[in-house]
C-alpha cells in the first residue's frame, strides 16, 4: 500500500463512523478528500446526511457527490472529521497547509465528536515546522512584526503567481517555521494575543480520536491520554 492508499484507508474507516441524519463538519486536504468521497459514496446508497464544508474546495467536491450542504447554525455539527499535518503523542496538532485553518477550527470547535484522519508520515514526538498563520489584510505589516517575536521569521504565503495568497476568509496567510515547539499551550495564547491575528494551525485539545492508516495496511485508532487501541483492520 502506497502513501496515498493509506490516506484513502484512513478516510474510508473515518467514514464508518457516520449515522443516518448526522450533520457532518467535512474537512480540506488531500486526506479528507476520502472521507467526503467516502461520505458521497453512501449518499449515494441512501444515506441521510447534511454537511458543512471548510472550505470552497470542499464544497464544491461534496456537492460533485450529491452531499447536502448547510451553512453552520447554532446546532452545530454531530461529527467533524479532517486530516492534520503534524500529530504529537498528545493528539495536538499542526494544521493548515491547505489554507482553511480558521473555517476548520469553527467547525471542530463546533463539533459533538472531532476526528482526524493521518496517514503514519503525520505523526511526531513533538510538533515542529511551519505554523500558519490567518490575519487580516489591516495593518498587516505590523501584525508580521508581532509575529516575528515569537521565535520565527514569518512569511506571507504566495499563490502560482507569486501574489500574496488569500484565504477563502479574504485574508492573508503566513507562515512561521518553528524547532520543535516545547510549550505548543504557550505558543498559541501568544498568538492569539497579537491584534490582526484571526487563527493559527495550532489544533489543541481539540480531537476526540485520530485514525492512523500505515503502509503495510493497518489501521490505529488513537485517542486522548489512553493511546493506541487495538487495530481496526
Amino acid at each position: 500500500m502506497d502513501l496515498e492508499a493509506a490516506k484513502r484507508s484512513a478516510g474510508e474507516a473515518a467514514a464508518g463512523l457516520l449515522e443516518d441524519g448526522m450533520t457532518l463538519g467535512l474537512g480540506t486536504g488531500t486526506t479528507a478528500r476520502w472521507f467526503i468521497e467516502a461520505v458521497g459514496a453512501r449518499v449515494a446508497h441512501g444515506l441521510r446526511v447534511s454537511a458543512v464544508a471548510t472550505s470552497l474546495a470542499s464544497a464544491t467536491l461534496a456537492a460533485r457527490w450529491g452531499i447536502p450542504l448547510l451553512d453552520l447554525d447554532a446546532r452545530g455539527v454531530d461529527l467533524a472529521v479532517d486530516g492534520a499535518d503534524t500529530v504529537d503523542p498528545d493528539l495536538r496538532l499542526l494544521k493548515g497547509l491547505g489554507g482553511a485553518l480558521v473555517r476548520e477550527r469553527i467547525v471542530a470547535a463546533a463539533a459533538t465528536r472531532f476526528v482526524v484522519v493521518a496517514d503514519e508520515t503525520k505523526l511526531r514526538s513533538h510538533l515542529a515546522g511551519f505554523v500558519p498563520v490567518e490575519m487580516l489584510i489591516f495593518g498587516w505589516h505590523h501584525t508580521m512584526t508581532l509575529l516575528d517575536q515569537t521565535g520565527a521569521s514569518f512569511n506571507l504565503r504566495l499563490d502560482a503567481a507569486g501574489e500574496p495568497l488569500r484565504s477563502d476568509n479574504g485574508n492573508l496567510i503566513a507562515d512561521g517555521e518553528f524547532a520543535p515547539i516545547a510549550d505548543p499551550e504557550g505558543l498559541a495564547a501568544r498568538l492569539d494575543a497579537i491584534p490582526g491575528v484571526v487563527g493559527h494551525g495550532l489544533f489543541l485539545g481539540m480531537a476526540d480520536l485520530v485514525i492512523v492508516a500505515a503502509t503495510d495496511g493497518t489501521l490505529t485508532r488513537l485517542e486522548p491520554a489512553r493511546g493506541a487501541s487495538p487495530t481496526l483492520s
